[in-house]
């Protein structure tokens, strides 16, 4: 085994065995001396790396005051001690909290030690497992079913340095548009053009909507790329008619092509598809039937795409794309495409699916912004990387009070995880959601990112017209509350656009050294200014909130507090405001303290 090591200032990459990634991130280190041994000392803490049978492990002591935080969405807590994790992107229908894979894998963590803090991220786009003290009490363990990879140490004074250095290393966040931060609506599906117009007037007299999202009902059999025109016969007049109301168009769009020749999709994409070890078309069962799958790390095969979708939201003034079932998920046993399925790199290099199986959604986001560069994509799947071109949302969750508190400690995790534009379906996408759930769950997303409303088809209706008039009234006074402080939530973004800082912060992210808020998952921190504890219990009207080591305001009551103490909070939204603060607000006031 030989091993290679390069060095920055903060950032050194170790390649083993002269591994060659998927994923090329660009790096400005210079080749250092050969480590005499495969023990690896940066910062006092040491590396191993070993040959198995099964490939690579590599490992590092695990200290008992020792937090691990990142390893993107997982439906844990906060801090990954006692997690056994892995990363294999999956269509995860229905999940639950503790289950596990997901849709996105980001093999990055941040080691929080006594006396020294390190990121570490596994640039290996196939499937790890990341035993986190499971295996041994006192070791974190990281399998590598390859006898080559390459993985970087970042070393930093505190966890927003190693983010801002991981962010820098894997790619600035791109910029998103002030409209898609505001009030979405969705449904799986809203249908027909008349209806979509409807629904978007009906929810007007009570509310905004920056962007209407159109679900694959939107399409003829389930094709992309092609309107079903019983239901739509003239897309560009409705979407004219959205536009002159103020509200974006956002389109789903799989990355499965029928396979059927004749189809224009599939004619055109031809030479550019996944293949077998044979070389034949390699077809999967998917939404229209029969499917072949774009090779996207093949250069022409990008090219194609994005000369496709630029037609596509050309041809009919669309705003933004949604990428679904890019894990890519397919209706096969293993739920994805088989792992020998062959990508070619430049029509050069093979790559099995195994080996790239993670990086799908990421090369399909690439090829997608490149047609809608001042646009915007929502991604369900994604890698290491994804923040330069989508943003991400938790996928398909279920409508129950114990699910919702899953996502504030899965998003802040994507969060510190590079992905600052992150959010979840209002409401719970599978199941149904009583008035109140739903209204509660509006309150907790108040200030993630992406702020959608999404429903399954065989749920019941969100929509804020068809809601008893107290929760109504909730909801409306949530969105209202979000467009108040919507000034704040776009500087945030402009700062992760500029220097990869997340948006919603777990309170450990601004008050590191306290050892309370590595166990606090049920509030977080919105920029350094705000500490939001929102409702997450039914039948609740008050809940107890930690606030940390500084002076906070409660923005509704105007009661002080000195931390780090619990309070407990009757606001139907505990909003804190953190000493220092200066915020303009819509309505021309400004909160200063």
């Amino acid at each position: 085994m030989k091993t290679l090591h390069y060095a920055s200032k903060v950032i050194h990459k170790i390649k083993i065995n002269s591994y060659e990634p998927v994923i090329d991130f660009n790096f400005d280190g210079k080749q250092v001396k050969e480590p005499k041994s495969d023990k690896i000392k940066i910062d006092g803490q040491e590396i191993r790396i070993k040959e198995t049978a099964d490939g690579l492990e590599i490992s590092k002591a695990l200290d008992i005051n020792e937090h691990i935080l990142g390893l993107g969405e997982k439906a844990f807590e906060l801090d990954r001690r006692r997690t056994k994790l892995t990363m294999w992107n999956t269509d995860a229908y229905a999940y639950r909290q503790y289950t596990d894979p997901l849709y996105v894998s980001i093999p990055f963590f941040i080691d929080i030690a006594k006396d020294s803090k390190l990121g570490i991220f596994v640039n290996y786009t196939g499937k790890l497992i990341f035993d986190i003290g499971i295996e041994k009490y006192d070791e974190i363990k990281i399998k590598v079913p390859n006898s080559s990879v390459e993985f970087f140490i970042i070393s930093g004074k505190n966890i927003k340095e190693i983010i801002r250095d991981f962010v820098k290393l894997t790619g600035m966040p791109f910029k998103i548009p002030e409209w898609a931060l505001g009030h979405s609506i969705s449904r799986y599906s809203y249908f027909p053009q008349e209806k979509v117009i409807e629904v978007l007037k009906e929810y007007k007299k009570y509310t905004e909507v920056g962007a209407l999202y159109l679900d694959i009902d939107y399409m003829n059999k389930n094709k992309i790329f092609e309107w079903n025109k019983d239901y739509f016969p003239n897309p560009k007049k409705m979407i004219n008619e959205i536009h002159k109301m103020g509200t974006k168009v956002v389109t789903i769009v799989d990355p499965a092509v029928i396979a059927d020749q004749n189809d224009k999709t599939f004619i055109s994409g031809i030479g550019k598809y996944c293949e077998t070890k044979k070389h034949e078309l390699y077809t999967a069962d998917m939404w229209a039937g029969k499917s072949v799958f774009p090779d996207f790390l093949n250069e022409e095969a990008r090219k194609w795409w994005t000369a496709t979708i630029k037609k596509w939201i050309n041809t009919y003034n669309i705003d933004g794309i949604w990428l679904d079932m890019n894990e890519p998920a397919a209706f096969t046993q293993t739920k994805t495409l088989d792992d020998d399925v062959l990508h070619r790199k430049n029509n050069k290099k093979v790559v099995k699916h195994g080996e790239f199986h993670n990086a799908y959604s990421y090369f399909e986001a690439m090829a997608t912004y490149a047609a809608i560069k001042n646009g915007f994509i929502l991604s369900r799947a994604g890698y290491a990387g994804i923040q330069r071109y989508a943003a991400i949302w938790s996928g398909d969750s279920v409508s129950s009070w114990e699910d919702m508190k899953i996502q504030i400690p899965l998003l802040l995790s994507l969060s510190v995880s590079g992905i600052p534009y992150v959010g979840c379906d209002i409401g719970g996408f599978v199941g149904r959601s009583d008035p109140e759930l739903l209204a509660r769950y509006y309150q907790m997303s108040a200030f993630f990112p992406i702020f959608r409303n999404h429903k399954n088809r065989d749920g019941n209706d969100q929509e804020i017209y068809d809601i008893e008039e107290e929760q109504r009234e909730r909801i409306k006074k949530t969105i209202d509350t979000r467009y108040l402080f919507m000034d704040y939530i776009k500087e945030l973004a402009d700062n992760a656009h500029k220097y990869g800082d997340p948006i919603i912060r777990p309170l450990l992210y601004e008050f590191e050294s306290d050892e309370n808020a590595y166990n606090i998952n049920d509030e977080y921190m919105v920029g350094e200014h705000i500490l939001y504890a929102p409702i997450l219990e039914k039948e609740k009207d008050s809940r107890e909130v930690y606030l940390p080591n500084d002076k906070w305001l409660e923005f509704n009551s105007g009661v002080e507090f000195q931390g780090p103490c619990h309070v407990k909070s009757t606001s139907d939204m505990p909003i804190f405001i953190r000493k220092g603060t200066n915020i303009k607000l819509a309505d021309k006031r400004t909160v200063r303290y």
